[in-house]
């Protein structure tokens, strides 16, 4: 980090003010983007970039504050080549958007800039859609310009959804993307403003683009820093070919004779996930500040009492006949209305759901399995 001083005033007409927008990686941390401010002082010599996406690792709770949504993050300020080298690094692109700002403007930027990389101003509650490193530089130019500046569109219409956006970006990391997926509620299902799709680094500089600031062009020029380099996508879904597989080897499992006795060892194993899956996405829901894991309508199938449904199956006890029609029921309520609500469930569990319901259908029926083939009793 570096600790710049504040520019005398007779010298702002030296100061550049540009947005860096740097390319997605193939890792999770990097798979959105990210911001940044650039700041140039020819006179001084500068040439700092500040940079609101910075946590301390070091933290030896940061994995628990992580997790729970209270890991503070805070702008950092370091010098264009140590920032620009971990781009270089990671061969991902980083994008230059100049400022069109009056000497006083830029100034003004600055200064707010500066403000904030004080001790007592410049760490915050990290959000991941309404409060980042993007959102943050978005913010920064209402509060200076107010209503001289005017964010136009950023996206063609309204028809975007977190949750759409979002599946782009982690189209690569299909098991990331399920996990992601299913913690995260109905509130990344509704339809985003554009203000708001300024969340995404991308959708930002897409936004600056068609901003104005006094009626003219907020941005006066564009240029690449650096190329995005070739990652290797990942594009077989492998989640949803497993989970197909699940239900497959379920299915296979009921219809031999020789086999059908694992079935029920196979269904203490199936529950048990669903199960810890459910306590931890109430867990996410209720022990967490992250938003968007409230009301989760995935706790209809990833339900915590299929814990005690294991235990009924375990001792063999006829309470899970009752506990399969309820829960059987529970399911197809939460289905029908997840079908009218926001919420939507991705495809990767649709093999999930079809198991879930044949196995509670046939606890239901006292039966692990029963067609034309042959009726095998709890």
């Amino acid at each position: 980090m570096i600790i710049p001083t504040k520019s005398r005033a007779q010298d702002s007409c030296k100061l550049r003010i540009s947005v860096l927008t740097c390319g997605v990686g193939d890792e999770l941390y990097s798979i959105y983007g990210h911001s940044a401010v650039r700041v140039v002082d020819t006179c001084a010599g500068k040439d700092i970039v500040f940079n609101y996406g910075t946590f301390d690792f070091g933290d030896p709770d940061f994995y628990l504050k992580f997790t729970r949504g209270k890991l503070l993050y805070y702008l950092d300020a370091d010098d264009f080549n140590s920032f620009i080298q971990l781009y270089v690094y990671e061969k991902r692109s980083v994008q230059e958007q100049v400022l069109n700002l009056k000497p006083e403007e830029a100034q003004q930027v600055y200064d707010f800039l500066l403000n904030n990389l004080r001790e007592e101003n410049k760490y915050y509650k990290y959000d991941f859609l309404f409060d980042n490193c993007s959102t943050r530089i978005r913010d920064l130019f209402a509060q200076i310009f107010k209503d001289k500046i005017r964010f136009n569109p950023a996206i063609s219409s309204d028809s975007l959804s977190f949750r759409n956006i979002l599946d782009y970006y982690e189209r690569n990391l299909h098991w990331e993307r399920v996990g992601i997926n299913i913690l995260m509620s109905s509130i990344v299902d509704r339809k985003m403003t554009s203000n708001e799709s300024m969340f995404l680094p991308d959708y930002l500089m897409k936004g600056l683009d068609n901003t104005t600031l006094d009626g003219n062009q907020l941005v006066k020029s564009k240029q690449i820093i650096l190329e995005q380099g070739q990652f290797v996508k990942n594009t077989k879904n492998i989640p949803l070919i497993i989970f197909w597989m699940i239900l497959v080897l379920f299915v296979l499992i009921s219809l031999s004779s020789k086999l059908k006795f694992l079935l029920k060892g196979f269904d203490i194993i199936l529950f048990t996930v669903m199960g810890l899956l459910g306590i931890f996405i109430l867990l996410m829901w209720l022990g967490t500040e992250h938003k968007v894991c409230g009301w989760n309508l995935n706790l209809v199938w990833a339900f915590p009492l299929h814990l005690i449904f294991v235990y009924y199956i375990l001792v063999n006890s006829d309470k899970k006949i009752q506990y399969a029609k309820q829960a059987y029921s529970i399911l197809i309520i939460g289905i029908l209305y997840a079908y009218f609500s926001p919420q939507k469930f991705i495809p990767e569990i649709t093999p999930l759901l079809l198991l879930l319901f044949w196995r509670l259908h046939a606890y239901s029926r006292n039966t692990l399995f029963k067609n034309k083939f042959f009726i095998f009793k709890t």
